[in-house]
């Protein structure tokens, strides 16, 4: 009974952290909000017995993922993104529309799936006497879907190397820097455009 209780707790903390990280205008504290989403996630994970993935959940998603997104807000400009108009009209409609699409598809896929298949057969003995839920999810991925996974971590590389091109690009386009007049005092303004 305490694990359902718990259960509820944390996976209703988790959709309030996913519902604060989008409403959130202030980029940091919708990062702060998506760590608190992404480790109570992994609490649900080791409620589970999931404690690879829970593992897993806090090193890869609430540690290097997040890292990856600061980096990301630091090279950004906000103070010109958030003066510029984020969203068009029509796009609001359109967004407004996909998203209860993919409400009503989630709902189908969900209704027709049976739990009891997807452990393929495999209880909680047969999982001690193969040596553990890690050993049996490693030998099923690196052995059973090892070409998916190669494949997933080479579209990552293409996808980060497009970016890294993409942001030396614009670097190399407006580049130029305004030269300053002998005793001519340069305004913080005129300085942060630069930076």
């Amino acid at each position: 009974m305490t694990e359902k209780i718990l259960f509820i707790v944390f996976s209703v903390l988790a959709v309030a952290g996913g519902l604060g990280t989008i409403t959130r205008k202030n980029v940091v504290h919708g990062l702060l909000l998506l760590v608190f989403t992404f480790l109570n996630v992994a609490a649900i994970f080791f409620l589970t017995q999931a404690y690879f993935l829970a593992v897993i959940q806090i090193l890869v998603y609430a540690g290097a993922i997040m890292v990856l997104f600061v980096f990301v807000i630091m090279l950004l400009n906000l103070r010109t993104f958030e003066q510029e108009e984020q969203t068009h009209r029509r796009q609001r409609w359109i967004a407004a529309a996909l998203s209860v699409l993919v409400l009503v598809e989630f709902v189908v896929v969900l209704a027709g799936v049976t739990f009891t298949s997807v452990r393929g057969g495999l209880t909680p003995e047969t999982m001690t006497d193969l040596g553990g839920g890690t050993k049996v999810f490693g030998d099923a991925l690196f052995n059973n879907m090892l070409l998916p996974f190669e494949v997933a971590s080479v579209v990552l590389l293409v996808a980060m190397v497009g970016a890294i091109v993409l942001v030396k690009r614009e670097k190399t386009a407006g580049g130029a820097t305004r030269a300053w007049e002998p005793g001519e005092r340069p305004t913080p303004e005129a300085l942060e455009e630069e930076v």
